[in-house]
């Protein structure tokens, strides 16, 4: 993690000095809610060690003081996050498809990389990795095959004895098992909110686990109906006291409108390509300066194809051989 910070340390100190609404905002709120800011930082470092040292690392190679990628990686689970990413996935006879939209902030656009992980005694990663970020917030995909997305979810309290979202998403991500990644996605809270839309391939099953505040809901895939996600809550009550939000919430309204488009587009998705024109329809594919799809990745397992798409044409290529950082086309 030390050399992904050194390697990318002009673009970790690009998007600092670029997204000063984003980048010193979430610094001045840690500042401003420093207790709730150190109960986080001190569970997550009690319960997930490797994961804290492993942003450390990432700040030493980057050069940039280790408070700073805290506040970062800890925006959801400090306050509001805004919105995006949308999820689709369901198992097939052969295997299973998952497909992600990872959006943001539309300066973001140029500073985005996909990165691959090959750690000793770790299953290969490749993910969208955002500069500054522990690498596991967004589309991942791992050589233990597995897959996941994950959507922010909004949460009104934060639970100050839970970890940093990114934290548990990244030690889920390094297990060998779907089984071990379930289990580290139910039983180590989030501080703040995220649905984690993951496929294992070994299993041929697909899960959707919602992890807010302290709670969580697992939802098995079931035959024949997809799991579809933007970023409400959907399996928790989202009206209970600590996760509600108003009802008339702009960022709400959106994605509940988003995942409204999201439902149409995908009613006969089957296979990958179905997924993508489906995660890039009108009312889903972000366009605007504040809700922007950088890309669109969908894994289909049965027929070992990743399709990743920017803004440019589609890529395809073989899975399995993109989990470890390999491009293959086909």
């Amino acid at each position: 993690m030390r050399a992904l910070g050194a390697e990318h340390s002009d673009l970790v100190r690009a998007q600092r000095e670029r997204s000063d609404g984003g980048w010193g905002e979430n610094v001045r709120r840690a500042h401003a809610t420093a207790a709730r800011f150190e109960d986080i930082v001190a569970a997550t470092t009690a319960r997930l060690p490797l994961e804290a040292q492993e942003l450390e690392w990432i700040a030493q190679g980057a050069e940039i003081d280790v408070a700073e990628l805290w506040a970062q990686n800890l925006r959801g689970d400090l306050g509001r996050d805004g919105t995006g990413c949308s999820d689709v996935s369901f198992a097939t006879s052969d295997g299973v498809v998952l497909g992600h939209n990872e959006d943001g902030d539309g300066e973001m656009r140029e500073l985005i990389r996909l990165i691959t992980l090959d750690i000793v005694e770790d299953p290969a990663v490749t993910l969208v990795w955002y500069p500054g970020m522990l690498p596991a917030n967004s589309f991942v995909t791992t050589s233990a095959g597995l897959v996941f997305g994950m959507d922010h979810v909004p949460v009104a309290v934060a639970d100050r004895a839970g970890c940093g979202r990114h934290f548990v998403a990244r030690h889920a991500q390094r297990q060998r098992t779907g089984m071990d990644a379930r289990n580290v996605l139910t039983r180590i809270p989030c501080a703040g909110g995220f649905a984690f839309d993951m496929a294992d391939a070994p299993a041929g099953r697909v899960d959707l686990i919602e992890s807010a505040a302290g709670r969580w809901a697992h939802t098995p895939g079931a035959p024949g109906v997809p799991h579809l996600h933007t970023n409400h809550l959907r399996a928790i009550d989202g009206t209970e006291p600590g996760l509600a939000v108003a009802d008339d919430d702009a960022w709400l309204e959106e994605s509940r409108s988003r995942l409204t488009a999201l439902r149409q587009a995908s009613s006969h998705a089957r296979t990958a390509g179905d997924v993508v024109a489906a995660l890039r329809a009108e009312g889903v594919r972000g366009r605007t300066d504040d809700l922007y799809t950088f890309s669109t990745v969908v894994v289909d397992t049965g027929s070992d194809e990743i399709v990743v798409q920017g803004p440019g044409d589609a890529w395809h290529g073989r899975w399995s051989a993109f989990t470890r950082g390999e491009k293959v086309d086909l």
